[in-house]
C-alpha cells in the first residue's frame, strides 16, 4: 500500500516542481527537487518491501537512486553558487555515473548476463559516448573543459539504457525489465535536453527546464518502479 501512496504522492509533487523549475534556480526549488527526489527513492524502498525476492536487485537500485538525489541537489546548487558552478557540475557529474554504475549492475546480476554481451554493450556505450562529445558542433553545444567527463558519463549513461534492453530481451519480456527499459530511455532523454541547456545556447527557456525534468522524473520513477516487478 504505501509503495502506491509514495507513487502517487511523488508523481504530484514531482509534476509541481517541474512546473516551478521552469522560472529557473532558487533555495526554495533545491528542496522542492529534494522532495521529489526522496519520493521517487522511497518508491524503490517500498517497493522492494513488496517483492523481496529481488532483494539484491533492488538494494542497487537504491543506492543508485541515494546517488541520483545528491547528484539532483548538485546540479540546483549550481544554477544558485555561480562562483562554485564548475564543482558543483562536476560533482554531480560523478554522483549520477556512480549511480549508472549500481543500475547497470543491478540488471546485470539480476539476470546473470553473460560477460560477453556486457563486455558488448559497453563498446556500444562507449562509442555513443565518443560520438556525442565529437558531433559537438553539429549539435551546437560546447562542451569545453569538460569534454572528458560528458563522453564517460554518456557512455555510463548509454550503458545502463543499451543493458537494459538487452535484458528486456534475455528475460522473455518480463515487465520489470520492460519497465526499467523504458525509465534508461526517458532518463537518456533528460541528459539530452539538460546538455543542451548547460551547454548550448539559447536552449534554456523555461519549456526546456519543464521537459529535462519531467523526462527525468518520469525515467526515475519508472526504474524505481521497477523493483515491484523483477523476478
Amino acid at each position: 500500500m504505501f509503495y502506491y501512496i509514495v507513487l502517487a504522492v511523488g508523481a504530484v509533487v514531482s509534476l509541481v516542481f517541474c512546473y516551478q523549475r521552469r522560472l529557473g534556480f532558487s533555495v526554495k526549488n533545491v528542496l522542492f527537487k529534494s522532495v521529489s527526489s526522496l519520493c521517487f527513492l522511497l518508491t524503490a524502498v517500498f517497493a522492494l518491501i513488496n517483492n523481496r525476492d529481488a532483494y539484491t536487485y533492488g538494494s542497487l537500485i537504491i543506492m543508485g537512486g541515494a546517488l541520483g538525489l545528491v547528484g539532483d541537489i548538485l546540479l540546483d546548487l549550481k544554477g544558485i553558487y555561480k562562483q562554485h558552478e564548475s564543482i558543483y557540475l562536476k560533482g554531480g557529474f560523478i554522483f549520477f555515473l556512480v549511480g549508472h554504475i549500481f543500475y547497470i549492475s543491478a540488471v546485470v546480476y539480476s539476470l546473470k548476463i553473460t560477460w560477453w554481451i556486457v563486455l558488448l554493450a559497453a563498446v556500444v556505450s562507449a562509442v555513443i559516448g565518443i560520438v556525442t562529445v565529437a558531433m559537438a558542433n553539429v549539435m551546437k553545444v560546447h562542451y569545453g573543459a569538460y569534454r572528458k567527463i560528458v563522453a564517460v558519463y554518456v557512455a555510463f549513461l548509454a550503458m545502463t539504457m543499451v543493458i537494459s534492453i538487452v535484458a528486456t530481451v534475455i528475460s522473455g519480456f518480463q515487465k520489470g525489465y520492460i519497465i526499467m527499459a523504458v525509465g534508461s530511455v526517458l532518463f537518456l532523454l533528460s541528459d539530452v535536453v539538460l546538455s543542451n541547456t548547460f551547454f548550448g545556447r539559447g536552449k534554456d527557456k523555461p519549456h526546456h527546464f519543464f521537459i529535462n525534468h519531467f523526462l527525468y522524473y518520469a525515467g526515475q520513477y519508472l526504474i524505481a518502479a521497477s523493483v515491484m516487478f523483477v523476478k
